[in-house]
């Protein structure tokens, strides 16, 4: 019985396993076959020409918030020593 279960169990994973690969040459909006040609949003999906820009697509994606960490790492804050003046 418990046999039978666990067969079950993975035939079931691998045909889940199986319609993920197929979806991901898929545009997630109108489910269009892309193949190749599809474009990988940062949101992490894959869409046909019509659909790849933002507002397309209502992507979740925090552009604002990714750019403005990606300035503060590569414009650190420069201090200088303080100048010492004699009277």
């Amino acid at each position: 019985n418990q046999a039978v279960v666990s067969n079950e169990t993975a035939s079931t994973a691998s045909t889940t396993a199986s319609t993920s690969t197929v979806m991901k040459n898929r545009c997630e909006c109108c489910n269009k076959k892309v193949g190749l040609m599809g474009f990988k949003c940062r949101c992490g999906k894959t869409f046909c020409g019509v659909h790849r820009y933002v507002k397309e697509h209502s992507c979740t994606f925090d552009f604002k918030t990714y750019d403005r960490q990606n300035l503060a790492k590569q414009n650190p804050l420069v201090a200088g020593d303080k100048l010492h003046t004699r009277i």
